[in-house]
């Protein structure tokens, strides 16, 4: 075995192996700078440009334009609604709370010739038949029309699905009472007092709460056509505050009094707002003369007429039940109240309500004469209840449905002079209306045409100044 050699004594040491290079770290890769969205780089651009003075230039022209713009826009939304609910008071709510009105006073009209007719018996005129039918005739058309006009609203066709399946059971009794009347059979009497009772107990009320319904409904389109267009006002007033702004500006920047373009832009928008607020205030105007002009007469000339049905048919029952009729006489009593005021103490009831809105000489002359055929009423009223209690009942029964002289005759003066009455202020709501509806007429293309021409005259004002940097 061999050992490994050694260095011999007093030799240097070897000398240490050079140590290996080092390694260089790796670099990271150079950042890819990360790319903008367009709306950073978008709002870098504005920012740079907003320091100088025609990027200040455009930015004002941009904001001014948008504004005349926006003014058009909004104008136009609103006009158009205005416009939209005036068309809606004039050719549908105000006809529906009509409508309403003529089925209360029809079925009231039913009801009342139901029973003058019957008084009469085996000798009812063809007249009373007639006017019975035709009473009948035209709620049940106006009940199928309001059911066509009132499909979204639920409240108005469960009132006109009640009447209509109550209308044929009234009939059907109204008929039966008649068969027997003339043949003379006491029943018959029954059976009409059971067919007056389901009409003022349950048909009449119906009838009431749906012309109470489309009445509201007619006052809330009213209201809602006679508000005015805060929105476009405010941004019209708004646009013109910027206007001013911005010619102060140019002229204290210029010492330029006019700029023609803004000045333009400005008397674009005062004319838009003057037309806007001039067009709506005569609206404005025209829809309450329909309103207290016309349409509250028209609500208790309504209310008038109903009440004289009510009382002609209470007149009539408490004859038709030969002595027991003191409840039908008090109800009767209660009516002639409502319609012209307590006896003696005239001034206090609807008659004299429709005389003080009437707000001429040709609607307040019916309703004149319907106060003066109601005392005559009440009179031959006292004289034949009297006949009545003193056991003449067939003098009685003379006086309420005879030819002359009679309550039926100062009657029909009422009915047909309140009638006149309604056809006047129909007539003068429709022409309110009408003037209404004709007052905006035209706006919405001149506010088109006004914005149009002011954000041009905007962007056109502002051009010139730009041009000077050029």
């Amino acid at each position: 075995m061999t050992d490994p050699p050694t260095a011999p004594p007093g030799a240097p040491p070897a000398p240490a192996a050079p140590p290996a290079p080092a390694r260089p770290a790796p670099t990271a890769p150079p950042e890819v700078p990360r790319r903008r969205s367009a709306f950073a780089e978008g709002a870098a651009r504005l920012r740079a440009g907003a320091r100088t003075e025609p990027g200040r230039l455009r930015i004002i022209g941009a904001v001014v334009a948008g504004l005349l713009l926006l003014l058009g826009g909004v104008t136009f939304a609103e006009i158009s609604a205005r416009a939209d609910d005036v068309q809606t008071v004039r050719a549908s709510s105000q006809p529906l709370a009509a409508r309403a009105a003529e089925i209360y006073r029809s079925l009231a009209d039913a009801n009342t010739t139901a029973a003058v007719g019957f008084l009469a018996g085996a000798e009812e005129d063809r007249e009373t038949r007639r006017r019975y039918e035709e009473a009948i005739d035209t709620a049940a058309a106006l009940l199928a029309e309001a059911a066509a006009h009132s499909a979204a609203s639920a409240a108005a066709q469960s009132h006109i699905a009640a009447l209509n399946e109550a209308l044929p059971d009234y009939t059907g009794l109204v008929e039966t009472a008649r068969a027997n009347n003339r043949q003379g059979l006491p029943l018959g009497g029954a059976y009409l007092r059971y067919a007056d009772e389901q009409m003022q107990q349950t048909m009449l009320p119906e009838a009431a709460e749906l012309y109470a319904l489309e009445t509201e409904r007619f006052q809330q389109d009213l209201d809602d056509a006679r508000a005015w267009p805060w929105v476009s006002v405010v941004t019209g007033l708004a646009v013109l505050a910027v206007l001013l702004w911005a010619q102060r500006r140019h002229y204290l920047r210029t010492n330029r009094v006019f700029n023609q373009g803004l000045l333009a832009a400005t008397a674009t928008t005062t004319v838009l707002l003057l037309w806007m607020a001039g067009a709506h205030a005569m609206a404005r105007a025209a829809l309450n003369d329909a309103d207290h002009g016309a349409a509250q007469s028209l609500s208790s000339l309504y209310d008038a007429r109903t009440e004289a049905l009510k009382a002609r048919g209470d007149e009539s029952i408490t004859l038709i039940a030969r002595g027991a009729g003191s409840e039908s006489e008090d109800s009767y009593q209660r009516h002639m109240t409502r319609l012209a005021g307590p006896e003696g103490q005239p001034g206090s009831g609807l008659l004299d309500d429709a005389r003080a809105l009437a707000d001429d000489d040709e609607g307040r002359a019916p309703v004149e004469l319907a106060i003066t055929a109601t005392g005559e009423w009440r009179a031959r009223h006292t004289d034949a209840r009297a006949l009545e209690l003193a056991g003449a009942y067939e003098e009685a029964v003379e006086m309420v449905i005879g030819a002359e002289g009679s309550t039926g005759e100062s009657f029909d003066a009422v009915d047909q002079s309140l009638a006149e009455a309604v056809a006047h202020e129909k007539a003068e709501f429709t022409r309110a209306a009408d003037e209404g509806h004709a007052a905006l007429g035209g706006l919405r293309t001149g506010v088109v045409l006004l914005s149009v021409l002011g954000a041009v005259g905007a962007a056109l004002g502002i051009g010139r100044r730009l041009s000077e940097y050029r």
